[in-house]
Parts: structure tokens; sequence; C-alpha cells
């Protein structure tokens, strides 16, 4: 098995007060999961602004969540935060249109039962936010971001 290939880095500002609602708005995508509310996916509080380091890290084969968990470990990076997964959405609208993109941050437990993590995607052509299965298999298409270097914005 090769290595995982890792892109980026995507330079990102979190903490900048707007809550989930008004991040899936502003990124402006033809489609969101309606469970994306702040209520399940809050965001890190107003005026604690950080500037973090998203890399995006993909493998040649099927793996589950903690192998790339483990294997992301072993490259010094960090589980995101869902806050991370919505930044990202609104500061690189293009990224999601080269392939999905995994946010493996501490899972939502669902209403039906299911650990799901957001997820950036794009069908028909539209960019999308939705809700990924943890426990599931990930196609060697998909792509993991973790977090690298992490930053107060001074």
């Amino acid at each position: 098995m090769a290595a995982p290939v890792v892109t980026g880095p995507y330079w990102i500002v979190t903490g900048d007060g707007r809550s989930t609602e008004e991040l899936v708005q502003a990124g402006g995508y033809g489609y969101a999961h309606s469970c994306v509310i702040s209520e399940n996916f809050p965001v890190r509080s107003p005026r604690s602004l950080r500037r973090r380091e998203v890399l995006l890290v993909q493998f040649d084969r099927e793996v589950t969540s903690e192998q790339a968990l483990t294997a992301a470990a072993g490259l010094g990076l960090r589980r995101p935060t869902p806050e991370d997964a919505l930044q990202f959405g609104v500061q690189y609208f293009e990224a999601q249109r080269e392939g999905p993109v995994v946010f493996l941050h501490e899972p939502w437990f669902g209403y039906f039962g299911r650990r799901d993590v957001l997820c950036l995607w794009t069908n028909a052509g539209r960019r999308e936010l939705g809700l990924e299965d943890f426990d599931g298999r990930w196609a060697p298409g998909y792509r993991f971001a973790f977090v690298g270097r992490d930053e107060p914005v001074e």
C-alpha cells in the first residue's frame, strides 16, 4: 500500500462569531442537510479567532474512519471540528468540486442512530453539504480534512 497523498495547505480562519446557520448560508450550497444546525454542530465562541491549516489526506484503497484517523495522527495531524468543515466550505468553494472532502470530527449521533460527520461534495454540478456515516467505509476518491498548524489571529 502506498503512503496517503497529502494536499494543501488550505488556511482557514475560525471563531469569527458566525453561527452554524450563517456559515451554511455563506457556503452558498445547492443543497445543505437540514440537520446541519447550531444545536447539532455548534461553532467556536466569538472573539477566539484562530488561523488553522487544513490538509487533505487521500488513500489509494478503501479505509475506515479509524484507519484514516490513525494515519493522520502518524503524520502529526489533528482531528477537525465541525466549524472547520463549515469555514472550509465558505473559504474554498472549488475544493469540493475536485472530489468529496470528509471532516472526521467527533461524530454527531444522528436522529436515526447513525454517527455522522460533515462532508462536502458535488452532485449534478452543484456544491452540497451533507452528512456521512462515520462507521462506514470510505472509497479511494474521498479526501479527509485534518488540521496541522493552529494559531491565534492577532
